[in-house]
């Protein structure tokens, strides 16, 4: 098996169902937070992102405690015989384990962590997100947001069209509606975006995983011309950053740490 865990890198890997290639930068922040890693054999693999909140003890604490665990019981556990079970299990109890962070006075750490993860078996797709980290699919020049974003304006859209508030009253809240209301590390997890049915895989589909790093400086259409242009995917994640890099400096923003990790299906196994 191969097990490995990346921060601050740019790497590419393969096995005989899929290839990958991933970016992680630290941007202007002092710490990087995000971690990912991921897990090969064979004909199947299991690829995770997450970004860690709660400060430098506690974000970059809670993202790499959420990796090692999942990869680490995805090792032990091998060979997976119901993968939607597995992810769902990993993450209530990730989430258990996160919440129960002390600081060094023993008082609670109140840190967390956004999880978006595939597991892929020869041509099918399982997934699991926690948090606003996205899963895209990328199909004949198609791009769709696979997860859904566990922010406060899900909330908000919701009262919305229920009638429990007016547009003004939305357009006041909205203000806030990046704010996350699921996490790993909130405790009793109770949100979270996944499949039951495994999804079918074509060849050349592609599959990007990524924090929030990327998608809140660069619009969903500049990724899909991106990964359009870009049928190397180890060019079109280098592509991705680039992009990010010249947008926060066109827009004068500062940079989040940045993970994009880019997976494409091979051909097709029967």
């Amino acid at each position: 098996m191969i097990k490995s865990y990346k921060n601050n890198t740019s790497f590419t890997d393969e096995n005989t169902v899929f290839s990958l290639a991933a970016v992680s930068v630290l941007g202007d922040r002092k710490e990087q937070q995000d971690c990912f890693g991921y897990a090969l054999q064979a004909d199947e693999g299991l690829i995770a992102v997450c970004d860690g909140m709660g400060g430098h003890a506690g974000g970059q604490k809670a993202s790499n405690t959420a990796i090692h665990i999942l990869l680490d019981s995805f090792e032990h556990a091998y060979p997976i015989s119901e993968p939607e079970r597995f992810l769902f299990d990993q993450v209530c109890f990730i989430d258990r384990e996160i919440n129960a962070f002390l600081d060094d006075g023993g008082n609670a750490l109140h840190a967390g962590s956004t999880l978006v993860s595939v597991f892929i078996r020869n041509n099918l797709l399982f997934w699991m997100s926690v948090g606003d980290s996205r899963l895209y699919l990328f199909r004949k020049d198609e791009l769709i947001q696979v997860t859904q974003d566990h922010i406060y304006k899900l909330v908000l859209d919701e009262r919305l069209s229920s009638g429990m508030i007016s547009q003004s009253q939305y357009e006041q809240e909205k203000k806030r509606g990046g704010g996350l209301i699921s996490y790993l590390g909130i405790g009793d997890l109770q949100l979270l975006d996944n499949n039951s049915v495994p999804f079918h895989l074509a060849q050349d589909d592609m599959l990007l995983l990524t924090s929030d790093g990327l998608y809140k400086l660069v619009a969903d259409n500049e990724i899909k011309e991106i990964l359009s242009n870009f049928s190397n995917i180890s060019e079109a994640v280098r592509a991705l950053n680039m992009k990010a890099e010249r947008n926060a400096k066109k827009n004068r923003l500062n940079r989040d740490n940045f993970t994009a990790v880019l997976i494409k299906m091979k051909q097709e196994r029967i």
